[in-house]
């Protein structure tokens, strides 16, 4: 960017040297008739530079705006970086949270926690001036912290949870400093030491590298004016972010005022919704969503995936969800009546169980010869359940009835617009990712959604069986859905979801006899420090995650 203080200062040097010289030339010349003798005095002297203009009041140089413009800014994260969303799991209830920070730490500052949900309230930054600040009901996602600068503000993060002695204020202004584009040495001298805290040299020699020149009031407003108005307003808060940080004096709640808009937040060009309970898949290999509480503190929700071995049949049908801790389900189908068709959908059966055995350490409760599932895909979205299509299915009635058959269509249509949903979810979380669907991978959490629906219609039909279901049960399904979700390729990563990381010990094959028989897996790290959570309203500020517990 073309700096505007260098013709400024020179302009002006111009005039003060033209004043100065006609002065001497002035006072050296002898006395005519026609031009009497003058005295000269310092006061004259400074007189005649009261007719020079003030700076903001100097011809502003021709400017082309791209050269404000051009280039990326020091962070470009955005609304389109939100691609890891999991509407999946948005009416799902995984219970009550626990602590976070009960589990230790790696080196790091990562928590190694266990599969379940945890929460932490965390010290968060703004990091995009001239927005408005969370609230409005408007949800954030995950996004990695891209740009230019994107490294050494993961650093100063991250590096937080290492120096509680250094104020959230004062990181706070450090970044600010950063995303304006103000030189570390231009900052003061509370600002240059923490960024030497905070930072290398290497990093610090780029952040000065890159840094702009102040841009005064008046050509500040003639260069934004005819911008777009949110373009205008974070370029107009950068600009007097950088200018008063350039100050020594420069107070927190005065840059706090150029930073943050007031008022109600419009709804910014390119928003889209997302929900509050909107969870996103970590790259690390869990789910993550933020509920901010102004810009400083955001609370923050971790679910960390159960893992869970899906035993599938030579037709592909789930026979068995083992969960490694002592709970397992297994199912028996009716093979007498076999696979059901679906009229209308070619690559999509019933089948009916013939048992359903709910087994935890000391206790199996079965059921027998109640629900059913649907297995495969719905592929045409041409289902048809009227009677006459269901009586078109050949003797499906009368084998149905021998067999004491009990599928409510009724219900099945109900669960096929479901199944089409989930299918289509999975479908668009894929493509987000521009990544190639595996129809393999799609098709295991679409079956594993289907087969809870059977398990849960099963539950109703018995009341021991419900009893069972309402407890541990249903909490590993539903973990269990989550980490087939977390599975799928492209989304999750290798070694992760849960599972134990692969450096991490095995479980001891020689346990104390009087400890836990079913002992959670080794943790999952889970490190906040360093992420980017990013508004479905884009008129409202981008926020840094540190690794740093708020008080």
């Amino acid at each position: 960017m073309r700096s505007l203080r260098t013709p400024l200062i020179l302009f002006g040097l111009t005039l003060l040297l033209t004043g100065v010289a006609g002065i001497g030339h002035q006072g050296d010349r002898p006395a005519t008739a026609t031009q009497p003798t003058q005295r000269v005095t310092q006061d004259s002297h400074l007189a005649l530079f009261d007719d020079l203009p003030s700076p903001d009041d100097l011809p502003i140089p021709d400017i082309d705006i791209s050269d404000i413009l051009e280039g990326d800014p020091p962070l470009t994260t955005s609304l389109d970086d939100v691609v890891r969303e999991v509407p999946l799991l948005d009416d799902r209830d995984f219970g009550e949270p626990q602590s976070l920070t009960q589990f230790p730490q790696t080196d790091d500052g990562g928590y190694l926690a266990t599969p379940g949900l945890y929460e932490i309230t965390l010290e968060s930054y703004c990091l995009r001036a001239g927005t408005h600040g969370p609230g409005g009901g408007d949800g954030y996602g995950y996004a990695p912290l891209e740009g230019p600068q994107a490294d050494s503000v993961r650093k100063i993060l991250r590096e937080a949870a290492n120096h509680p002695d250094i104020e959230q204020r004062s990181i706070q202004k450090l970044l600010w400093g950063i995303i304006a584009q103000t030189s570390i040495r231009d900052m003061s001298q509370e600002l240059q030491d923490v960024a030497q805290t905070l930072l290398t040299d290497e990093d610090i020699r780029e952040l000065n590298g890159n840094a702009l020149d102040l841009i005064p009031e008046a050509a500040r407003r003639e260069i934004f004016a005819n911008l777009p108005d949110p373009v205008r307003q974070v370029l107009e808060a950068e600009a007097e972010l950088r200018s008063a940080l350039s100050q020594a004096d420069a107070a927190y709640e005065d840059l706090e005022d150029i930073a943050i808009l007031t008022g109600d937040a419009p709804r910014g060009e390119g928003s889209r919704t997302i929900p509050q309970q909107r969870w996103s898949l970590h790259p690390d290999g869990y789910f993550v969503r933020y509920f901010p509480s102004g810009y400083r503190r955001t609370r923050m929700e971790v679910l960390v995936p159960r893992p869970v071995t899906v035993v599938r049949d030579d037709l592909n049908r789930i026979t068995a969800l083992d969960y490694d801790n002592g709970y397992r389900i297994e199912t028996d189908y009716d093979d007498e009546i076999g696979a059901i068709p679906v009229p209308g959908e070619p690559d999509l059966q019933i089948y009916q169980f013939s048992s359903v055995r709910l087994i935890r350490p000391g206790k199996t409760v079965e059921v027998r010869d109640r629900g059913w599932t649907f297995v495969g895909m719905p592929t045409t979205g041409e289902a048809d359940f009227s009677q006459e299509a269901i009586r078109g299915v050949a003797s499906l009635k009368t084998t149905l009835a021998q067999r004491g058959g009990n599928v409510d269509w009724q219900e099945a249509q109900e669960r096929y617009e479901q199944a089409q949903d989930t299918a289509e979810t999975v479908q668009d979380t894929q493509d987000r990712l521009e990544g190639n669907v595996n129809r393999e991978d799609a098709e295991g959490v679409v079956d594993y959604d289907h087969y809870e629906e059977g398990l849960d219609t099963v539950a109703e039909q018995d009341r021991e069986a419900q009893g069972e279901w309402l407890g541990e049960h249903f909490e590993n399904v539903q973990d269990g859905f989550a980490y087939a979700i977390c599975k799928l390729r492209n989304l999750g990563t290798a070694g992760s979801c849960g599972d134990p990381e692969p450096d991490q010990p095995d479980r001891d094959p020689d346990p104390d006899p009087n400890g836990d028989p079913n002992p959670d897996p080794p943790g999952t790290p889970v490190n906040p420090g360093g992420d980017g959570a990013v508004p479905g309203n884009t008129s409202r500020q981008r926020l840094g995650l540190s690794g740093r517990s708020a008080l």
